[in-house]
């Protein structure tokens, strides 16, 4: 497995966010080989937005940059907005009532990571969250155990990709088993 890693600009206007956002998504996704889950796909759409959100409303200069890195191997992904203002975000301090200000927040309580990288001309701020560690596909053969006379199904171990038996009595016919 290899890290996967792109690049790209858009102009920093308010349309980017959305477009930014879909185009995140759709490499983390086409990378991993499968749809992202519910929960993986929400973090990875308010994490690019908060990140692209700050940087059209804050920075200065006509485009952002993103950066996107996976590493399927440990199931992480780091999310990178670059822009050309010195100006680090700072988490606000919102009242029940305040439309803004939560994006940092929202950032920290999501991410595994986060941060800053100061640059001469501007920053990069990313954050880095958890990826699924992927669907196991239902085994095309089943083994038979001569000890139990059940089925027993394959497990692929996500570290390794090398096919291991799971016991019988922890896999139900049908059922998706990821250790």
């Amino acid at each position: 497995m290899s890290v996967h890693r792109r690049w790209f600009s858009l102009p920093r206007e308010p349309a980017t966010v959305a477009t930014g956002r879909r185009r995140v998504r759709a490499l983390i996704t086409a990378w991993g080989g499968a749809p992202l889950d519910e929960d993986t796909q929400l973090t990875v759409d308010l994490v690019t937005s908060e990140l692209l959100g700050n940087a059209v409303r804050h920075a200065t200069g006509p485009v952002v940059t993103v950066g996107v890195h996976t590493d399927p191997l440990h199931h992480r992904a780091v999310i990178e907005v670059y822009d050309t203002s010195p100006s680090v975000p700072v988490a606000g301090r919102p009242d029940r009532d305040s439309e803004s200000g939560r994006g940092i927040l929202l950032i920290a309580e999501l991410a595994l990571a986060h941060g800053v990288i100061r640059k001469r001309t501007g920053k990069w701020v990313w954050a880095e969250i958890a990826l699924p560690t992927g669907r196991i596909a239902r085994p095309w053969w089943p083994v038979r155990s001569r000890s139990r006379g059940t089925a027993e199904r394959p497990v692929r171990s996500p570290q390794d990709g090398i096919p291991q038996k799971a016991p019988a009595d922890r896999v139900t016919p049908g059922a998706v088993t990821c250790h």
